[in-house]
């Protein structure tokens, strides 16, 4: 049978970056239970913005916000402009994994890692990384509701996945195919058709320089559309609202932080009863994971040390 330390230990592990030397003696004395109410006391306040943008950077992109004309600048500050966002990019990386290792808010800076990577984007724009890093903290432990509605729009993820050029008459199916098959439903959820008509929804989105939505009427297609069987003149927002009263969505975010914090090898009676949870609590990320790391399975012997350690 485990003691409390082992259970502990197991659990700061999974809901965080393992325990601080000085937090020995604490795992002794408090049940795992205990402890997690003191992991989520400690990630209730809302996170600092990670800026890692020097205010050289910022004021070339100003001047380029400004004018509105990239192509006037010249090569050099093209080269410029490009090595100080990798730079930055680097060094926002560092900030966050800072973060993560002093921070006390480890429950908070685990899920974003997770959320992180459900939500993986490219981009070379440090302002629309940092944004896009920005919401996802936010709302690490809020509703996944608000988390998916508030990526969808951010700079990086609108051009990371071609939604400023999806226009009416002219639809671009990226955004549409990917937050079905990755960022919700999951593979095989969802038709060919689905996506089609979906994207016609999402027409018109897009951000402007500085990183801000954007919705643009006239690039819309304001006609009747059928999604997941469900008929009328649906915007994107109506889409994602659509694909969250799916049940299929909360089975497939569930089973998936089942694999990341609890085993890889999934017990489908498990997540099956989370997954219901999860959904009738209108995606309450942070009710989830009470419901994970307070269950008496969770610290059975076949969940611990069964998952690689992330590189971070």
């Amino acid at each position: 049978m485990l003691s409390n330390q082992q259970k502990n230990q197991h659990l700061m592990w999974r809901a965080g970056f393992g325990p601080a030397a000085g937090q020995l003696k604490q795992l002794q004395t408090l049940s795992p239970q205990q402890l997690f109410g003191a992991l989520q006391k400690a990630s209730a306040k809302q996170p600092v913005f990670l800026d890692a943008a020097d205010d050289y950077l910022k004021g070339l992109v100003k001047g380029i916000q400004e004018e509105g004309m990239r192509q006037m600048l010249s090569a050099e500050e093209r080269r410029a402009v490009q090595q100080q966002t990798r730079q930055a990019i680097r060094s926002l990386n560092l900030l966050w994994l800072d973060e993560m290792v002093s921070s006390n808010a480890q429950l908070r800076e685990k899920m974003a890692l997770f959320w992180h990577g459900h939500f993986a984007s490219r981009n070379l724009n440090v302002f629309y990384q940092q944004q896009l890093l920005d919401v996802i903290r936010q709302h690490a432990l809020g509703s996944f509701r608000d988390l998916l509605h508030g990526v969808s729009k951010t700079a990086a993820m609108i051009f990371f996945l071609n939604a400023q050029q999806n226009r009416k008459g002219h639809p671009n199916e990226n955004f549409a195919r990917e937050v079905m098959e990755l960022f919700t439903l999951g593979r095989g959820h969802y038709t060919e058709n689905d996506v089609k008509e979906a994207a016609r929804a999402f027409t018109g989105w897009s951000a402007n320089l500085k990183g801000e939505f954007v919705f643009r009427r006239f690039q819309h297609d304001a006609g009747a559309k059928t999604v997941l069987k469900r008929s009328g003149n649906l915007t994107g927002e109506e889409v994602l609202d659509l694909l969250l009263d799916q049940g299929q969505t909360a089975r497939f975010i569930t089973e998936k932080i089942y694999r990341f914090f609890v085993n890889e090898s999934v017990d489908p009676a498990k997540v099956d009863a989370l997954a219901v949870r999860f959904y009738q609590s209108d995606y309450n990320i942070g009710q989830l994971l009470q419901d994970i790391f307070t269950a008496d399975w969770f610290y059975d012997e076949k969940n611990i040390g069964k998952r690689i350690k992330s590189p971070v």
